[in-house]
């Protein structure tokens, strides 16, 4: 009935964990500083909050948490294709979807661009 996740990331003695509950129904995200959750609503909505909170109760669906992110240790770099010098880093977030019959295969979108 309960379904309590904590999300640990740890690397170079950082630890950065967030909290997702759901339950019949109600959505619970909390992302501390420098993270961002990636949401969808029941509509197939996508939303992205950062650094805050979030509640919300899905009457006739669900919110699903897709991603929690750490923004400041993205794993993809944009690098200036000139000098090489790194302009930045990136992480796309994907959400898959079922197009067709049953025995198709499912679709991969990208959903957030952090």
């Amino acid at each position: 009935m309960w379904e309590l996740n904590y999300f640990f990331f740890s690397s170079l003695n950082r630890v950065v964990s967030d909290t997702v509950i759901n339950f019949q129904g109600l959505t619970v995200v909390q992302v501390s500083q420098n993270q961002a959750a990636v949401i969808s609503d029941p509509q197939n909505h996508i939303f992205v909050l950062k650094n805050t909170g979030f509640v919300a109760y899905g009457i006739t669906g669900s919110y699903d948490v897709l991603a929690i992110v750490d923004q400041t240790h993205l794993p993809h770099a944009i690098k200036d294709h000139v000098t090489g010098s790194v302009l930045g880093r990136s992480l796309e977030v994907r959400m898959s979807a079922n197009s067709g019959p049953a025995t198709s295969t499912s679709d991969s979108y990208v959903v957030a661009l952090l």
